[in-house]
């Protein structure tokens, strides 16, 4: 969606030159027989529309489709984090298509370093890795750092949520970050975040708590300003409307692990609720904050250290970390794959083992049947036939 919206976005851009020397870089909207309306470029974010009289520009040079086209490439990257590989074809393609179409251009050194960019990264991303706080991680990596990479993105999706004033679904991810990965550093650095988070919403919350009956007041007086069918359908959609809401209640309130329950705003019971919840929360928080630093062990070195003994087939080792890990009570989806790879090779390993006494028996045989034939004076040859000793 923000490739599609960012193909459609005008990047051109003209420079008009006054006699007097100023330029001012923008796009010329329209034009009379006097004067041309021209926008400015204030930042890359604040557009000045403005009045210039002809008389008093020198010239207007226009931006060439090769410095558009550029505009257009540099600005594919950097990518967003935790783009999925239907992200970069497009990309991809718009870039080739520049070089294409330019073979001589001056930018063709940066639009090659871009393409490599979407292409490393789009190559990573198939294979199964990621891109997480602006870095590439291979699947390989993302494996072995499974439970620090998941509480990463954890704390992404909650800072996310809490910038788009998403309080409750922020807090829920939180929930699940403070449940499960109490051990990782980022719920660390996730404890300052939700304090504020809980701090506005608790605000926002005595807002709607406190302004409730006035809102319900206008609401109805609203409503019955209007014709009787309007009001009618408005009744009845309003009831539609309380009645999934209820159900969706409902299924929140039997999911035991979901403290912060979706809000309506003319809901008191679901306000207070939350409402109640910041409190407790608060002094949760505060005593989080007080726990010293190295009272909360970290289980993101033990899982990669139990994921890399594994892969070298280092058992005894990869049993210390794991023991380390379920004494740290981390979540099963992530100390049952260990442990099922442990098992494995273990089998593995006596397979092997009895494989190889096996194969050493039966050389064994061999040797000491070898032996005897030498020890009576009798050999095969190289077909196999018995032959006499050589006098």
């Amino acid at each position: 969606m923000c490739l599609s919206t960012l193909l459609c976005t005008a990047l051109h851009a003209d420079t008009i030159v006054l006699k007097s020397g100023k330029k001012h870089i923008g796009r010329v909207i329209s034009e009379n027989s006097t004067s041309y309306l021209f926008e400015i470029d204030v930042t890359d974010s604040i557009k000045d529309e403005r009045r210039i009289p002809k008389d008093k520009v020198k010239e207007i040079i226009q931006e060439s489709i090769e410095s558009k086209d550029f505009k257009l490439v540099a600005s594919l990257v950097p990518t967003r984090d935790l783009q999925p590989a239907t992200a970069y074809p497009k990309r991809i393609k718009i870039t080739k298509t520049f070089i294409r179409k330019f073979p001589k251009s001056k930018h063709n050194e940066k639009v090659k370093k871009i393409l490599t960019t979407l292409e490393n990264e789009h190559n990573t991303i198939v294979d199964g890795g990621i891109k997480l706080d602006g870095q590439l991680i291979s699947r390989q990596d993302k494996e072995a750092n499974a439970y620090d990479i998941d509480a990463r993105m954890l704390l992404l999706d909650i800072q996310r949520h809490a910038a788009a004033r998403r309080y409750h679904q922020a807090l829920r991810k939180w929930e699940v970050l403070q449940s499960d990965y109490r051990n990782s550093t980022s719920f660390k650095s996730a404890i300052p975040i939700a304090k504020r988070i809980i701090y506005s919403y608790q605000k926002t919350l005595k807002s709607l708590l406190d302004t409730l009956d006035e809102r319900a007041a206008e609401r109805k007086s609203a409503m019955s300003s209007m014709s009787a069918n309007d009001r009618e359908r408005t009744e009845l959609a309003l009831v539609e409307q309380q009645r999934r809401y209820a159900a969706q209640i409902g299924r929140e309130k039997a999911k035991s692990r979901i403290k912060w329950l979706t809000v309506d705003t003319y809901d008191k019971a679901s306000i207070s609720h939350n409402y109640r919840q910041t409190t407790s929360s608060l002094k949760s928080i505060a005593s989080l904050s007080r726990t010293k630093q190295k009272e909360l062990k970290l289980a993101g070195p033990s899982y990669r250290d139990a994921w890399m003994a594994l892969a070298k087939g280092d058992l005894k080792d990869a049993e210390l970390h794991l023991k380390t890990l379920q004494s740290l009570r981390i979540p099963k989806q992530y100390l049952t794959p260990l442990q099922t790879k442990l098992k494995e090779n273990r089998a593995a390993m006596q397979i092997a083992i009895k494989e190889a006494k096996k194969n050493a028996e039966a050389e064994k045989s061999r040797q000491n049947k070898l032996n005897k034939e030498a020890a009576d004076g009798v050999g095969k040859n190289k077909n196999g036939q018995t032959q006499e000793p050589k006098p």
